[in-house]
């Protein structure tokens, strides 16, 4: 069943198009059936359009307002209670560009990335041309190595040579409960391949990968509960 078969018989698309989004959802839908995407694909972007709607003007925003900016953190904000779906992305970008081919919202502005920014993409092109990740995985990684540098580098890569293992596991601690326990574990394994790289390229001495804790001990210690063989009066060993 492709797109336009779909849309004849989507509740969740008669609900939309009568809904306050109405012209965004019947331009995206056009998009779509043109595109000749499948039905799968049509349902889980429309199911992604209505929650970026709800969670935008939910936010104080004009949908007319809509950007990269605003998809970039609701994307994070929804990767803190679930795992994202590999097509999550590319659904946005086509929903964005589609919007604006009819003028609903406003051209992309040129935008100057920070130092922060500039670090991960860095990472990011190292994922993608030399480890063959997968441009979903790549994604993933850029906005939680994002998340990490911003907290514990806030003044970019002047911060690398402060970096400590107890400054890991103490970000690493903080977060263990941000979300669910896959995404915990998501952000675990994100924080130990971006100290690995920096390891790699040279720009921290010490090799702090090995530092991050499992999710399993890091929940543990977040809660104040031993991990199980821990002895809760041992020290903690670096």
């Amino acid at each position: 069943m492709n797109a336009s078969d779909y849309l004849k018989r989507s509740a969740l698309y008669r609900k939309l198009i009568h809904g306050p989004y109405r012209e965004f959802a019947r331009v995206y839908a056009a998009k779509m059936s043109n595109e000749g995407l499948g039905r799968r694909c049509t349902w889980r972007s429309l199911s992604l359009f209505r929650d970026l709607m709800d969670w935008h003007v939910g936010d104080g925003h004009d949908p007319q307002d809509l950007s990269e900016g605003h998809v970039d953190r609701f994307l994070e904000h929804r990767f803190k209670h679930w795992s994202p779906d590999t097509g999550d992305r590319s659904a946005l970008r086509r929903l964005l560009s589609a919007l604006r081919q009819e003028g609903l919202i406003p051209a992309a502005l040129p935008v100057e990335r920070t130092e922060h920014e500039q670090i991960v993409g860095v990472f990011a092109a190292y994922l993608s041309n030399e480890r063959g990740l997968a441009a979903s995985t790549v994604g993933s990684h850029k906005l939680l190595s994002h998340r990490f540098l911003l907290e514990v580098c806030p003044t970019g890569a002047d911060g690398f040579v402060a970096l400590t293992p107890e400054i890991v596991i103490g970000y690493v601690e903080r977060h263990a409960l941000d979300g669910s326990a896959d995404s915990g574990k998501a952000m675990c394994g994100v924080v130990r391949a971006f100290l690995r790289y920096l390891h790699l390229k040279g720009f921290i001495s010490t090799a702090l990968a090995d530092c991050v804790p499992s999710i399993r001990r890091a929940t543990c210690r977040s809660s104040n509960i031993p991990a199980a063989g821990e002895d809760p009066e041992g020290s903690r060993c670096l």
